[in-house]
């Protein structure tokens, strides 16, 4: 029963998260048009896929009960939700702010050695899946975040604010979500109880709803601080 209400809380947490981004995605999709800068929207587009993958693993957890075809599709919409994060998140660090061709380069290299990830747990199986192509990705997006924080510091013009607060946004998640993954791959190849299980899904889906609530956040007030300046 203690172990149950744990459970419980993770649940609670779960579902939260999922609500919350189901209201941004409402939000934002209504008002898509209306968001006027570029980097708004790329954030607007990513807090959209976020949601539309979450929807599809709840679905999945409903209509499929089987363990190895469930830990099938689960595998396969996380390594699809990383592959769209790197791209959606990449692009924006890269393509507004770095603008370099080796960084290009190099996420498509990320991007095949994910699929390569999906490979190896078809062949080793669920308990010998180690999320190495997920632990590449995150890196790569935490150096990019510092690469562009750094180049921003050398240039004379001023920063930008939001540009500023999404970086530290993107570098606080990314660095503990890095911590997460490492900490998921004991969790898969260990025998734990249900209440630490629990509790480590619980601060996990936590962070999600800090992070996610971060972003839409900026979103909303950013894209209100430009409507006024253009009223």
């Amino acid at each position: 029963m203690f172990d149950e209400s744990y459970f419980f809380v993770f649940e609670i947490f779960g579902y939260l998260n999922s609500l919350l981004l189901v209201v941004y995605c409402i939000m934002f999709i209504f008002n898509f048009r209306k968001i006027k800068n570029k980097t708004l929207k790329t954030i607007a587009v990513y807090l959209i896929f976020c949601c539309l993958i979450d929807i599809l693993t709840h679905i999945s957890n409903v209509l499929f009960d089987k363990d190895f075809l469930l830990n099938f599709i689960s595998i396969a919409l996380r390594l699809t939700f990383r592959f769209g994060e790197l791209w959606i998140i990449g692009y924006l660090l890269n393509h507004y702010w770095i603008k370099s061709k080796v960084v290009w380069f190099i996420m498509i290299l990320c991007s095949l050695y994910l699929f390569y990830d999906f490979y190896i747990y078809q062949t080793e199986g669920i308990l010998n899946y180690v999320a190495y192509a997920q632990i590449t990705t995150n890196i790569l997006l935490i150096l990019l975040i510092i690469i562009n924080l750094l180049k921003q510091l050398k240039v004379d013009k001023p920063f930008s604010v939001t540009n500023q607060m999404l970086c530290m946004v993107f570098l606080t998640y990314f660095s503990i979500h890095l911590v997460y993954i490492v900490f998921q791959n004991f969790l898969i190849n260990q025998s734990f109880t249900k209440r630490s299980f629990s509790l480590f899904y619980s601060s996990y889906a936590g962070l999600h709803i800090i992070y996610y609530f971060s972003l839409a956040l900026i979103l909303y007030k950013s894209n209100k601080r430009i409507d006024l300046k253009d009223s």
